[in-house]
């Protein structure tokens, strides 16, 4: 087999970023857009020594499962990798990643319960940030195309809420009128029950064309828009954010309600971008958890405090630990706003927290770990495994990481309970809140 040859196969897998795997004579081949069941001409675009990338030309069975997407560039987008498939069919290829790499990686066979799944899986992001390229040739607003720079222009986004389409599709029309070649991406923050929005502008100078009448003229056409900043990125290189930030109007934060706390969000907050799911996430956190009146809880990766301040009110004490200043800011000033008096806040790496609770003499009956997607470093499962809480709850947004942190930790603590929440309908991103208890 060489590049550009075509072939006909049959989908009889998906790899976990939902290409379809098509065996031809056991040499896999990862193509886009089939569905498991699926046969179809395929052409090659390459070709390595123990695996292949093809191309669907042409569909000859095609998969009951299978829906006409609501986006028109979703071929060309890289961010809705999955909305060809049914929503049935989305929630089953999660729970099939979740199970097998559990097998696979973590080689535990433990039951993993159904995926909890949302009713309308659409519209549904707090948060977006879209590049922006405005110069002589005209005006592109989007997302990239899959592994490149090329912005692919769109008119709405079916997973951003309707606020963030329109501020975007007004934004358009301003720069084709007044362009702005010093704008690279656009970021809305939106506050799911308050409704307040922060627009920020992220920007090669701290002063640039229009910035007055962009302003003036934004904040009247959107009267819910309640914070606009600026962040000054010169570099060229794949960060997004600048070094500072800058008010432009109104506030530097806005405020939402989750869980029954209000929270301030600022532009650089950590904050769940689903706020539907993320509350059944939280239930499931505290279901899990089993808490007691006596238990003292350390939130490792706990960010502005979300997690920690709504299980505060079911224990002795919370202590969140955060390596970022800017979160851990964030979280005493939630802290305040809610009237929480038994949580406290750490600013410091999480492989410092074992040695601080020992200098204070401190014991933890649970902890919970919300890491990034790269998961939890060697020295941190070390010290969970010597702070030897009697209950550990994972939440996670990587199912191999995961996986590979499970099998670290598993001949010390029980796997009692895996259970799946789809944060990111239409994505093949899928978030999982794991009990497990000591033995």
């Amino acid at each position: 087999m060489k590049k550009n040859d075509v072939v006909l196969g049959c989908v009889s897998d998906y790899t976990s970023e939902g290409l379809g795997v098509v065996k031809l004579d056991g040499f896999p081949v990862f193509v886009k857009d089939m569905m498991i069941g699926e046969c179809g001409e395929i052409v090659l675009t390459l070709v390595k020594k123990n695996f292949g990338y093809g191309r669907r030309l042409s569909i000859v069975k095609e998969s009951k499962d299978r829906v006409v997407p609501r986006c028109s560039v979703v071929k060309q987008c890289g961010g809705c990798q999955i909305m060809h498939m049914s929503k049935e069919h989305q929630a089953d290829f999660k729970q099939n990643l979740v199970v097998q790499v559990m097998k696979r990686i973590a080689k535990v066979d433990v039951e993993v319960r159904p995926i909890l799944t949302m009713s309308d899986p659409w519209f549904y992001r707090n948060k977006v940030q879209v590049p922006v390229k405005c110069d002589k040739e005209g005006v592109k607003i989007g997302f990239y195309r899959t592994n490149s720079h090329e912005i692919i222009d769109m008119s709405e986004c079916m997973v951003q809420s309707n606020e963030q389409n329109e501020i975007i599709a007004w934004m358009r029309t301003f720069l084709m009128s007044r362009p702005i070649p010093q704008l690279r991406h656009i970021i809305i923050r939106q506050a799911f029950k308050s409704k307040q929005v922060m627009v920020a502008f992220v920007t090669r100078y701290r002063h640039f064309d229009h910035q007055e009448k962009l302003v003036e003229l934004l904040t009247k056409r959107f009267d819910y828009i309640k914070s606009v900043m600026v962040t000054v990125n010169n570099r060229d290189d794949n960060v997004i954010m600048g070094d500072s930030d800058d008010v432009l109007f109104g506030q530097n934060f806005i405020e939402d309600d989750l869980m029954g706390l209000k929270f301030k969000v600022s532009l650089r907050s950590f904050f769940q971008v689903n706020p539907i799911q993320t509350e059944v996430l939280y239930h499931q956190v505290y279901m899990l958890a089993d808490l007691k009146k006596t238990d003292v809880l350390l939130d490792l990766y706990c960010g502005v405090g979300t997690i920690g301040g709504f299980l505060a009110r079911f224990v002795e004490e919370v202590i969140g630990v955060d390596v970022e200043k800017s979160a851990i800011d964030d979280a005493w000033a939630n802290a305040m706003l809610n009237h929480i008096p038994n949580i406290d806040f750490w600013a410091m790496d999480a492989k410092g927290a074992k040695k601080r609770l020992a200098e204070e003499g401190k014991k933890v009956d649970v902890i919970v770990v919300d890491p990034p997607r790269k998961g939890l470093c060697s020295e941190v499962i070390a010290d969970i495994i010597e702070i030897a809480p009697e209950r550990l709850i994972y939440v996670s947004c990587d199912p191999a990481t995961l996986a590979r942190d499970i099998a670290l930790l598993k001949e010390q603590y029980e796997i009692k309970v895996i259970q799946p929440v789809d944060m990111f309908p239409q994505t093949v991103h899928v978030e999982s809140v794991v009990l497990m208890t000591r033995k």
